[in-house]
């Protein structure tokens, strides 16, 4: 480990992540830099930064997206790395070179690092041009689980990529491949590319990624002077992923997000707003607007509903569960206490046809705040483990008494799990048991010991976790 640099806002170390066998590297390894905010988010979150043909670790906007990403409020890991034969990573050691399956396999490796050494929850891909196809493939093939790929200069019509080194060599096909300079070892070397390369790169079909999940959201950022890539391909992948998609141009960038100044010489810099651009899409306001905005109706039903007199009472159906298939609709309920219900609410319970509810409050709680008596819904009382008062005042004091921020709600939520073992049976037997016979689960302020229960469904049912969390 190299300490690179430290900052008031992040420190950055050299690391070098082994790959995997069987492998057409012999020695060396993947390096690359881990850049930790000095402050971080919880759970702690990574996003990987990938370059593209003839680039490096540090290329374009990579180096400054990584300390953008650390800044607060977004306090973000983030790891850009060299691709095998690319900047300082092991050589790749194969008459076919660096092909698309090789980038797969880095990618592979680094991810495996950043989650299972690192423990780091992966929160998106970032690649620029090669590294944005090799993400998007990586995603198609290995991992539906990546709720976040961004895209800087990728393209759409892989096979484009052969009339591309066609204008530079026009006898690459012939010779077998074609020559071209990249950064190696912190110098520029003339390396040959074999013809193979070419051919794996132009071979996806980037319409595969409309089998991504619902929940996965993509950006792509284009500079509209791109001379590389054609910015139709941009509107390709705007057209296929519909809602999920953001697109953000750079008007004068081209294909490394620079331009230059006519009346000056200037070379003109637009790589810090591709940055910007970045960091606002990430944030955590911009990812609960997205999710909002994809989720707040299942199909033509809304999930939030209006109950007068009671508090978040919202649908726990509707969510695609990650084999595509999708959790039934109108038939469990979460909310806050429902004891204060008005006559307007019990109408609204009774044409919802809700019949069963479950109370996870303690007896104290039910003591003081009231219990309920509703025509037509048979209340079960199941408090979690000891009867005592959970009520959302004791669970701060509980957790102001661990003065461990978001760690103390992880503790108490983790003693929940023990506590709720057999109010979870209840619940999860009716579920089995009584398919007809629709329900409500409800604590107090229908979040902590409720949002429990609805996870456990949810992840039984095979919802994905991204969206379990945010629910």
């Amino acid at each position: 480990m190299v300490i690179e640099s430290r900052d008031a806002s992040f420190s950055e170390e050299r690391l070098e992540v082994p790959f995997s066998l069987p492998s057409t590297s012999t020695s060396g390894a993947i390096v690359g830099i881990l850049t930790s905010p000095t402050s971080p988010s919880y759970p702690p979150s990574v996003i990987v930064i990938m370059h593209g043909f003839g680039g490096h670790k540090n290329y374009c906007y990579q180096k400054m997206l990584a300390r953008k990403l650390s800044e607060s409020p977004l306090g973000l890991y983030s790891f850009r790395f060299d691709f095998r034969g690319c900047g300082e990573s092991a050589e790749i050691e194969s008459p076919d070179g660096r092909t698309l399956d090789e980038d797969l396999h880095d990618i592979m490796d680094v991810l495996h690092y950043v989650r299972e050494i690192k423990k780091l929850y992966l929160l998106g891909l970032a690649g620029h041009s090669r590294g944005a196809l090799a993400g998007l493939c990586y995603a198609v093939r290995f991992d539906h689980s990546i709720p976040n790929i961004i895209n800087c200069s990728g393209r759409f019509r892989a096979e484009q990529i052969r009339d591309r080194v066609g204008r530079q060599s026009p006898t690459w096909e012939q010779d077998k491949g074609h020559w071209a300079d990249v950064p190696r070892y912190m110098q520029m070397r003339r390396i040959f590319v074999p013809a193979n390369e070419t051919y794996s790169l132009a071979k996806p079909n980037m319409n595969e990624i409309v089998h991504l999940p619902s929940s996965t959201s993509f950006l792509t950022i284009y500079g509209l002077k791109d001379t590389h890539i054609s910015v139709n391909d941009s509107e390709m992948y705007a057209n296929l992923l519909g809602n999920r998609h953001t697109l953000k141009f750079i008007p004068e960038g081209d294909h490394n997000f620079y331009a230059h100044n006519s009346e000056t010489g200037e070379r003109v810099n637009y790589n810090p707003q591709v940055a910007q651009f970045i960091a606002d899409w990430i944030s955590p306001e911009s990812r609960r607007k997205r999710f909002l905005d994809r989720n707040d109706h299942v199909s033509a039903i809304r999930r939030w509903k209006v109950i007068d007199g009671v508090l978040n009472f919202r649908e726990l159906g509707g969510w695609k569960t990650r084999d595509g298939r999708y959790i039934r609709t109108g038939y469990i309920f979460r909310s806050a206490q429902i004891n204060t219900v008005t006559e307007i609410g019990m109408a609204a319970l009774k044409e919802l046809n809700i019949c069963k509810s479950f109370d996870l409050r303690s007896s104290q709680e039910c003591q003081k705040n009231g219990a309920y008596e509703i025509p037509g819904l048979d209340r079960q009382h199941v408090p979690l483990g000891v009867d005592e008062d959970m009520s959302p005042e004791e669970i701060a004091k509980k957790l102001n008494r661990l003065a461990l921020g978001a760690d103390g709600f992880l503790i108490v939520y983790r003693e929940f799990l023990e506590e709720g073992i057999k109010a979870y049976r209840t619940i999860l037997e009716h579920i089995r048991d009584q398919s007809d016979k629709p329900l409500i689960i409800h604590c107090t302020a229908g979040k902590d010991r409720t949002g429990i229960i609805c996870a456990l469904i949810l992840l039984l049912a095979d919802v994905d976790a991204d969206t379990v969390a945010r629910y």
